[in-house]
């Protein structure tokens, strides 16, 4: 191999590498400013907002497999053609969403339940609604 190209794969690795570390360690941006948003709202403590970060980034990933197969049995649902076949996979579309609703309205109690009772329920208050209309193409967010 030529030393150039070699030259050019090391740096290529390096930068992925480099890439995948640093996207390990530095903080999820949407939580961040969710978070931030909260803390200005509900009036949080620091540790409350520390509570509710640790809450939503132990979430995220449950709620990323929610979204990721809800949208992949939506594609099956599409591609069905006998009735039994779409009856069958509208049935586990609609077990799917009843089992995300449940454990995202936990979720959201959970993070209520961070914050002071009287703005806990102010903010399921706000967000429950949300979570009906959620469509579920990507995770769903604390405000």
């Amino acid at each position: 191999m030529k030393p150039v190209i070699r030259l050019i794969l090391v740096a290529l690795v390096a930068g992925v590498v480099a890439f995948g570390i640093t996207k390990q360690l530095t903080p999820d941006a949407t939580t961040t400013s969710e978070v931030a948003w909260l803390e200005s709202e509900f009036a949080l403590t620091p540790e409350q907002a520390a509570k509710i970060t640790a809450l939503h980034d132990a979430y995220r990933p449950v709620c990323a497999a929610h979204c990721e197969a809800i949208m992949t049995t939506r594609e099956a649902l599409a591609a069905a053609t006998a009735p039994s076949e779409r009856a069958a996979t509208e049935s586990q579309l609609q077990s799917l969403i009843a089992t995300c609703h449940a454990n995202t309205r936990e979720h959201l109690r959970a993070v209520a339940a961070a914050m002071s009772s009287d703005q806990g329920q102010r903010y399921l208050d706000m967000i429950g609604p949300r979570l009906t209309a959620h469509q579920h193409a990507q995770p769903f967010g604390l405000r």
